[in-house]
C-alpha cells in the first residue's frame, strides 16, 4: 500500500500543483511588500507588527484544531525555546534588517540560498547524505550568487548599502537552514504547524524587545489602502497561508515534488521589483541569478524540500 501511494505521488509529480505554485508566487511578492512597506515603517516596527500579527494568528489555528496543549514534552518544550529564540527570532531580525539594506530581487536570491546551508548542515550532523552533483550544485550556487553580489556595483535603484544587505540576508538564510534541521525531527513528531507557531511564540523574547518601541511610535494610519493591502499580504498571504498551505502539501506529496517551487519565489521576486519597484539588474547578475537557480536544482536533487520563506 506504501508503495502504491508513492507511486502515485510521484506521478502527480509531473502535474503542477496550483497550491504549491500559488504560495511561491505569494512568497515571491513578499520581498517587494516588504520594500513597499519599508520606506514608510521602520525595519523593527514592520517585523514586531507582522510577527506578533502571525503568532496569534497561528496560536488560533492550532487551538481550534485542538492541538495548543496536547502531546506536549518538556523535551519539546526546551528544543522549541532554542529554536525559537536563537534561530527564529535571530533570523527574523537579520532578514528584516538585510532586505531593508539592499534590493528586493538581490534579497531574495541570497535568501534562496537556504536550501544549500540545509544541506550542508544536515550533512555535517549525519541527517543527509551529499552526493557529487549535491557538491556540483551547491559551488555553483554559491559562485552564483557572489557573481550577484559583486556583479551590482552598477545595477540601477539598487541602495549604496547593498552590500551589506545582501550579506545579512546569508545570515538569515544561515538561521533559517538552521531551523529547518532542527525544526525537521520534531516536525516528525508533533507536526509541522505546532513547531512552526511555538517557535514564533518564543521567537517574541527576541523580536518584541528589538521592535517594539518603534512598532507603537510607528504611524500606521499614514499607511493609506496599499500599504495596508501590503501588509495584509505579509501576514495572511506570505505568513499564515503560506506556512500553512506549504507544510499541508509537504505532508500530501513527495519532497521532490515540493522542492521544485521554491525556484519559482526568486525568479518572482525580481521580475516584481523590476515592474513595481524599477530595479534593473546588471547582465552579470542575470546571469549569477541563473547559476544560482541550476544550483539550487543540482544541490537538492533527491534532498528535503525548505520553505523558503
Amino acid at each position: 500500500m506504501a508503495q502504491q501511494q508513492d507511486a502515485i505521488e510521484e506521478h502527480q509529480g509531473a502535474v503542477l500543483d496550483p497550491i504549491l505554485l500559488f504560495v511561491a508566487f505569494v512568497w515571491g511578492g513578499n520581498f517587494v511588500a516588504y520594500k513597499y512597506l519599508l520606506d514608510l515603517i521602520s525595519p523593527a516596527g514592520l517585523l514586531a507588527a507582522r510577527f506578533i500579527a502571525i503568532t496569534l494568528i497561528l496560536l488560533g489555528v492550532l487551538a481550534w484544531r485542538g492541538r495548543l496543549r496536547r502531546g506536549n514534552t518538556p523535551a519539546m518544550w526546551l528544543r522549541l525555546f532554542l529554536a525559537g529564540v536563537l534561530v527564529m527570532g535571530v533570523q527574523q531580525v537579520t532578514f528584516v534588517c538585510g532586505l531593508n539594506l539592499t534590493a528586493a530581487g538581490e534579497g531574495s536570491l541570497m535568501f534562496s540560498t537556504a536550501p544549500i546551508f540545509t544541506a550542508l548542515i544536515a550533512a555535517a550532523i549525519g541527517q543527509e547524505a551529499i552526493s557529487g552533483a549535491n557538491w556540483l550544485g551547491i559551488a555553483g550556487a554559491m559562485t552564483g550568487t557572489a557573481l550577484v553580489i559583486l556583479g551590482g556595483a552598477g545595477a540601477q535603484h539598487v541602495p549604496a548599502t547593498r552590500v551589506t544587505g545582501d550579506l545579512l540576508m546569508l545570515v538569515s538564510s544561515l538561521g533559517y537552514a538552521l531551523f529547518m534541521v532542527i525544526s525537521k525531527p520534531m516536525g516528525q513528531r508533533y507536526g509541522a504547524l505546532k513547531i512552526v507557531t511555538f517557535a514564533y511564540v518564543f521567537g517574541l523574547l527576541v523580536v518584541v524587545p528589538f521592535g517594539a518601541r518603534d512598532m507603537v511610535a510607528a504611524d500606521w494610519a499614514s499607511l493609506g489602502a496599499l500599504g495596508w493591502a501590503a501588509m495584509g499580504w505579509l501576514v495572511f498571504l506570505a505568513g499564515v497561508f503560506g506556512f500553512v498551505a506549504w507544510y499541508w502539501r509537504i505532508a500530501r506529496t513527495t519532497s521532490s515534488r515540493v522542492a521544485v517551487y521554491q525556484y519559482v519565489v526568486p525568479v518572482v521576486a525580481m521580475v516584481a521589483a523590476a515592474i513595481l519597484l524599477g530595479e534593473r539588474p546588471t547582465p552579470v547578475q542575470f546571469g549569477g541569478a541563473a547559476l544560482v537557480l541550476a544550483g539550487l536544482y543540482f544541490a537538492r536533487r533527491q534532498a528535503p524540500a525548505a520553505c523558503p520563506s
